[in-house]
């Protein structure tokens, strides 16, 4: 009797599982919007969220600590359905590199993170955060992204950007709008993802050209990678790998004294 009971709450857990296999696509590529078009807008620090604010303090002032000068607050708008961004945006004209604390605001929660950026000339890029969230969707060639979520202080995450740097992009001559013209480079460093997703297959630009939809290869792709247990699989290769590259590249965590 046990074993049969067993055997038919594990033939439910798999017909459940199953189910969302094959309802998870279909209800991603429903509910999935990216704008096509975004606003970023200079704000004062006022006016952002205070868990926002409070996320953004510390790391804003360890970015400054590093040489870079502050652009400012920015509100980008909805980027996705259901979902608010913000930045904390600074530049470094004498390194000619990018550095932001950026942070992804929905109505039930909120994740956050800090990011060092080096664009070139010829369109490759390099891009080193400690967001903790791999990507599910198509990496683009030229654009290398390194997630160290691990990391926990700007010092060492800057340290390993430069090294990344001279890595992958190493003859390459680095690029920076200027002054004055942040934004209007934000925003088209933000608009060129849903464009290079679409040439993968992965989105498609709706009739009305507002936003971007999820194809069904996408949707699989997302809602696949996002179920368990492949998210935490991928969550641990991510940090298993990342932490082989730190090791390899000699850097070490910095402990402030």
């Amino acid at each position: 009797m046990t074993a049969l009971l067993s055997n038919g709450f594990f033939l439910l857990l798999v017909k459940v599982y199953g189910a969302f296999l094959i309802l998870g696509p279909v209800l991603l590529r429903i509910q999935f919007r990216f704008n096509a078009k975004l606003n970023p807008r200079l704000v004062p620090v006022e006016s952002l969220p205070p868990d926002v604010q409070q996320f953004m303090a510390p790391r804003a002032q360890s970015i400054a600590g590093l040489g870079f000068d502050p652009v400012g607050y920015v509100n980008v708008g909805k980027m996705t359905s259901g979902t608010g961004r913000f930045m904390a945006l600074f530049s470094n004209p004498r390194t000619m590199e990018w550095a932001n604390v950026s942070v992804v605001k929905s109505a039930s929660r909120m994740a956050g993170y800090i990011e060092f950026i080096t664009r070139c000339s010829d369109d490759a890029q390099v891009d080193t955060n400690t967001n903790s969230t791999p990507s599910v969707l198509f990496p683009l060639p030229s654009y290398h992204v390194f997630r160290f979520p691990q990391v926990k202080d700007a010092f060492t995450l800057y340290r390993a950007h430069r090294m990344l740097v001279q890595e992958k992009i190493g003859g390459s001559k680095p690029e920076l709008p200027q002054r004055g013209q942040e934004l209007v480079e934000l925003k088209r460093r933000l608009e060129r993802y849903g464009p290079r997703q679409q040439e993968r297959g992965y989105m498609y630009l709706g009739k009305s050209g507002e936003y971007f939809h999820l194809t069904w290869k996408g949707a699989i792709l997302g809602a696949w990678r996002s179920v368990w247990p492949i998210a935490s699989l991928r969550h641990w290769w991510m940090q298993s790998s990342e932490q082989d590259r730190l090791r390899s590249l000699g850097v070490a965590q910095y402990r402030p004294s």
